[in-house]
Protein backbone atom coordinates (compact mmCIF):
# COMPACT_ATOMS: atom_id res chain seq x y z
CA UNK A 1 0.00 0.00 0.00
CA UNK A 2 1.22 3.51 -0.88
CA UNK A 3 2.83 5.72 1.76
CA UNK A 4 2.69 3.19 4.61
CA UNK A 5 6.30 1.98 4.79
CA UNK A 6 7.25 4.22 7.72
CA UNK A 7 3.75 4.48 9.20
CA UNK A 8 3.63 4.40 13.01
CA UNK A 9 1.31 2.12 14.94
CA UNK A 10 -0.53 5.18 16.25
CA UNK A 11 -1.09 6.65 12.78
CA UNK A 12 -2.22 3.28 11.41
CA UNK A 13 -4.66 2.68 14.28
CA UNK A 14 -6.22 6.14 13.95
CA UNK A 15 -6.51 5.72 10.18
CA UNK A 16 -8.29 2.40 10.61
CA UNK A 17 -10.63 3.86 13.23
CA UNK A 18 -11.71 6.79 11.04
CA UNK A 19 -11.89 4.66 7.90
CA UNK A 20 -14.58 2.59 9.61
CA UNK A 21 -16.32 5.59 11.15
CA UNK A 22 -16.60 7.48 7.85
CA UNK A 23 -16.76 4.50 5.44
CA UNK A 24 -13.61 5.89 3.84
CA UNK A 25 -10.98 4.33 1.60
CA UNK A 26 -7.35 4.34 2.73
CA UNK A 27 -4.41 5.77 0.75
CA UNK A 28 -6.41 7.04 -2.21
CA UNK A 29 -5.45 9.69 -4.74
CA UNK A 30 -7.58 12.85 -4.58
CA UNK A 31 -6.61 15.27 -7.31
CA UNK A 32 -2.79 15.20 -7.37
CA UNK A 33 -2.52 14.16 -3.71
CA UNK A 34 -2.30 10.75 -2.04
CA UNK A 35 -4.54 11.10 1.02
CA UNK A 36 -4.85 9.04 4.17
CA UNK A 37 -8.60 8.66 3.75
CA UNK A 38 -11.15 9.64 1.13
CA UNK A 39 -14.84 9.58 2.01
CA UNK A 40 -17.61 8.47 -0.39
CA UNK A 41 -18.51 12.15 -0.99
CA UNK A 42 -14.92 12.93 -2.03
CA UNK A 43 -14.02 14.59 1.27
CA UNK A 44 -10.50 14.01 2.55
CA UNK A 45 -9.31 13.04 6.04
CA UNK A 46 -5.65 13.48 6.94
CA UNK A 47 -4.23 11.97 10.15
CA UNK A 48 -1.36 14.07 11.49
CA UNK A 49 0.18 13.25 14.86
CA UNK A 50 2.66 16.15 14.74
CA UNK A 51 3.91 18.92 12.43
CA UNK A 52 0.34 19.75 11.40
CA UNK A 53 1.42 22.93 9.64
CA UNK A 54 3.42 20.81 7.18
CA UNK A 55 0.07 19.98 5.54
CA UNK A 56 -0.45 23.57 4.46
CA UNK A 57 0.13 23.16 0.72
CA UNK A 58 -1.82 19.92 0.57
CA UNK A 59 -4.81 21.47 2.38
CA UNK A 60 -4.66 24.53 0.14
CA UNK A 61 -4.72 22.38 -2.98
CA UNK A 62 -7.57 20.18 -1.78
CA UNK A 63 -9.70 23.14 -0.71
CA UNK A 64 -9.10 24.74 -4.11
CA UNK A 65 -10.75 21.64 -5.59
CA UNK A 66 -13.81 22.35 -3.38
CA UNK A 67 -13.21 19.24 -1.29
CA UNK A 68 -14.10 19.02 2.37
CA UNK A 69 -10.88 18.56 4.35
CA UNK A 70 -10.68 17.18 7.88
CA UNK A 71 -7.36 17.08 9.71
CA UNK A 72 -7.26 14.69 12.65
CA UNK A 73 -4.71 15.74 15.25
CA UNK A 74 -4.84 13.64 18.44
CA UNK A 75 -4.40 15.10 21.93
CA UNK A 76 -2.45 12.74 24.17
CA UNK A 77 -4.18 12.96 27.54
CA UNK A 78 -2.20 10.12 29.06
CA UNK A 79 0.95 8.31 28.04
CA UNK A 80 2.43 5.11 29.46
CA UNK A 81 6.17 4.78 28.83
CA UNK A 82 7.60 1.28 28.62
CA UNK A 83 11.34 0.63 28.33
CA UNK A 84 12.71 -2.64 26.95
CA UNK A 85 16.12 -4.23 26.68
CA UNK A 86 17.57 -5.03 23.26
CA UNK A 87 16.34 -8.62 23.58
CA UNK A 88 12.76 -7.46 24.23
CA UNK A 89 12.58 -7.82 28.02
CA UNK A 90 10.42 -5.17 29.70
CA UNK A 91 12.58 -3.17 32.12
CA UNK A 92 10.17 -0.52 33.37
CA UNK A 93 6.70 0.95 32.94
CA UNK A 94 5.50 4.33 34.17
CA UNK A 95 2.93 7.01 33.51
CA UNK A 96 4.27 10.19 31.96
CA UNK A 97 3.47 13.33 33.98
CA UNK A 98 2.94 15.26 30.74
CA UNK A 99 -0.67 15.61 29.63
CA UNK A 100 -1.72 17.52 26.54
CA UNK A 101 -4.83 19.65 26.21
CA UNK A 102 -6.17 21.36 23.11
CA UNK A 103 -4.63 24.70 24.10
CA UNK A 104 -1.20 23.12 24.59
CA UNK A 105 -1.25 21.91 20.98
CA UNK A 106 -2.24 25.26 19.42
CA UNK A 107 1.28 25.96 18.19
CA UNK A 108 0.79 23.08 15.75
CA UNK A 109 -1.80 25.13 13.85
CA UNK A 110 0.09 28.39 13.38
CA UNK A 111 0.64 27.66 9.70
CA UNK A 112 -3.03 27.00 8.96
CA UNK A 113 -4.58 30.38 9.81
CA UNK A 114 -5.74 31.05 6.26
CA UNK A 115 -7.94 27.93 6.37
CA UNK A 116 -9.44 28.10 9.86
CA UNK A 117 -12.59 29.94 8.76
CA UNK A 118 -13.09 28.05 5.52
CA UNK A 119 -16.45 26.27 5.64
CA UNK A 120 -14.84 23.17 4.10
CA UNK A 121 -12.03 22.87 6.66
CA UNK A 122 -12.40 21.00 9.95
CA UNK A 123 -9.87 20.24 12.65
CA UNK A 124 -10.80 17.17 14.68
CA UNK A 125 -8.90 16.52 17.91
CA UNK A 126 -9.64 13.19 19.64
CA UNK A 127 -8.39 12.78 23.19
CA UNK A 128 -6.36 9.57 23.34
CA UNK A 129 -4.19 7.47 25.61
CA UNK A 130 -1.06 5.86 24.19
CA UNK A 131 1.81 3.56 25.02
CA UNK A 132 5.27 4.77 24.07
CA UNK A 133 7.94 2.11 23.63
CA UNK A 134 11.64 2.71 24.18
CA UNK A 135 14.65 0.44 23.73
CA UNK A 136 17.60 0.80 26.06
CA UNK A 137 21.00 1.49 24.48
CA UNK A 138 24.50 0.79 25.76
CA UNK A 139 25.59 4.41 25.41
CA UNK A 140 23.82 7.80 25.41
CA UNK A 141 22.47 8.65 21.97
CA UNK A 142 20.96 11.55 20.11
CA UNK A 143 17.31 11.12 19.12
CA UNK A 144 16.51 10.14 15.53
CA UNK A 145 15.21 13.64 14.79
CA UNK A 146 18.28 15.26 16.35
CA UNK A 147 16.31 17.38 18.81
CA UNK A 148 17.73 16.17 22.11
CA UNK A 149 19.60 18.76 24.09
CA UNK A 150 21.29 15.97 26.04
CA UNK A 151 21.89 12.44 24.81
CA UNK A 152 20.02 9.63 26.58
CA UNK A 153 20.58 5.90 26.89
CA UNK A 154 17.42 4.90 25.03
CA UNK A 155 15.68 5.35 21.70
CA UNK A 156 11.96 5.73 21.12
CA UNK A 157 10.67 3.04 18.77
CA UNK A 158 6.93 3.65 18.41
CA UNK A 159 3.64 4.76 19.95
CA UNK A 160 0.59 2.54 20.13
CA UNK A 161 -3.00 3.69 20.55
CA UNK A 162 -4.69 2.45 23.72
CA UNK A 163 -8.02 4.32 23.89
CA UNK A 164 -9.93 7.06 22.06
CA UNK A 165 -12.11 9.38 24.12
CA UNK A 166 -14.11 12.48 23.30
CA UNK A 167 -13.22 14.56 20.24
CA UNK A 168 -13.06 18.34 19.94
CA UNK A 169 -14.29 19.64 16.58
CA UNK A 170 -13.20 23.04 15.31
CA UNK A 171 -14.93 24.32 12.20
CA UNK A 172 -15.65 28.01 11.69
CA UNK A 173 -15.73 31.24 13.67
CA UNK A 174 -17.79 30.16 16.67
CA UNK A 175 -15.70 27.07 17.43
CA UNK A 176 -12.42 29.01 17.35
CA UNK A 177 -13.73 31.92 19.42
CA UNK A 178 -15.08 29.29 21.82
CA UNK A 179 -11.50 28.51 22.83
CA UNK A 180 -11.50 31.77 24.79
CA UNK A 181 -12.66 31.61 28.42
CA UNK A 182 -16.46 31.94 28.62
CA UNK A 183 -16.28 35.10 30.71
CA UNK A 184 -13.86 36.77 28.31
CA UNK A 185 -15.95 35.90 25.25
CA UNK A 186 -19.16 37.10 26.89
CA UNK A 187 -17.54 40.42 27.84
CA UNK A 188 -15.95 40.78 24.39
CA UNK A 189 -19.35 40.42 22.74
CA UNK A 190 -20.40 43.47 24.77
CA UNK A 191 -17.45 45.42 23.40
CA UNK A 192 -15.01 44.97 26.31
CA UNK A 193 -11.30 44.65 25.61
CA UNK A 194 -9.04 41.90 26.91
CA UNK A 195 -5.34 41.04 27.05
CA UNK A 196 -3.27 37.90 27.57
CA UNK A 197 -3.13 38.44 31.33
CA UNK A 198 -6.91 38.69 31.68
CA UNK A 199 -7.36 35.61 29.49
CA UNK A 200 -4.88 33.64 31.62
CA UNK A 201 -6.64 34.65 34.84
CA UNK A 202 -10.04 33.79 33.38
CA UNK A 203 -8.82 30.29 32.50
CA UNK A 204 -7.65 29.85 36.09
CA UNK A 205 -10.94 31.18 37.48
CA UNK A 206 -12.85 28.78 35.23
CA UNK A 207 -10.71 25.88 36.51
CA UNK A 208 -8.89 25.41 33.21
CA UNK A 209 -5.40 25.93 34.58
CA UNK A 210 -3.79 23.73 31.93
CA UNK A 211 -4.97 26.19 29.25
CA UNK A 212 -3.70 29.32 31.02
CA UNK A 213 -0.01 29.12 29.92
CA UNK A 214 -1.12 29.09 26.28
CA UNK A 215 -3.17 32.30 26.27
CA UNK A 216 -0.63 34.17 24.14
CA UNK A 217 -0.56 31.64 21.31
CA UNK A 218 -4.36 31.45 21.35
CA UNK A 219 -4.62 35.21 20.90
CA UNK A 220 -1.98 35.10 18.15
CA UNK A 221 -3.95 32.49 16.20
CA UNK A 222 -7.28 34.29 16.63
CA UNK A 223 -5.71 37.56 15.48
CA UNK A 224 -4.02 35.98 12.44
CA UNK A 225 -7.35 34.37 11.53
CA UNK A 226 -9.01 37.80 11.65
CA UNK A 227 -11.28 37.00 14.59
CA UNK A 228 -9.81 39.54 17.00
CA UNK A 229 -7.81 42.73 16.49
CA UNK A 230 -5.43 44.84 18.52
CA UNK A 231 -6.67 48.17 19.77
CA UNK A 232 -4.71 51.27 20.86
CA UNK A 233 -3.86 51.13 24.55
CA UNK A 234 -1.32 52.70 26.86
CA UNK A 235 1.15 50.43 28.58
CA UNK A 236 3.21 47.43 27.53
CA UNK A 237 0.39 44.88 27.13
CA UNK A 238 -1.47 44.34 23.88
CA UNK A 239 -5.25 44.66 24.18
CA UNK A 240 -7.78 43.10 21.85
CA UNK A 241 -11.41 43.21 20.86
CA UNK A 242 -13.56 41.10 18.59
CA UNK A 243 -12.81 42.02 15.01
CA UNK A 244 -15.35 43.57 12.70
CA UNK A 245 -13.54 41.58 10.00
CA UNK A 246 -14.63 38.34 11.64
CA UNK A 247 -18.10 38.75 10.19
CA UNK A 248 -16.91 40.05 6.83
CA UNK A 249 -18.19 38.41 3.67
CA UNK A 250 -14.61 37.63 2.63
CA UNK A 251 -14.66 34.75 5.09
CA UNK A 252 -16.60 31.52 4.65
CA UNK A 253 -17.91 30.73 8.12
CA UNK A 254 -19.91 27.96 9.65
Amino acid sequence: MINTLNESQLHKALKTFYAVQFSAQEEVKAGRWICDLVRPDGGVIEIQNKNVSSLKEKIKGLLAEKRKVTVVHPIIRQKTIKTFSKDGKELSSRKSPKKECLHSTLREYTGLNEFLLDKNFTLLCPEITVEERRVQSDTPQQSKNGRRRFKKAWQKTDKALLTIGASIKLCGKNDWLGLLPKTILAAAKKGEAFCAATVKQAFIDEEKKEAAPHANILLWILRKAGLIERIPHEGRSYYYQLSTMSSSSRFSMS
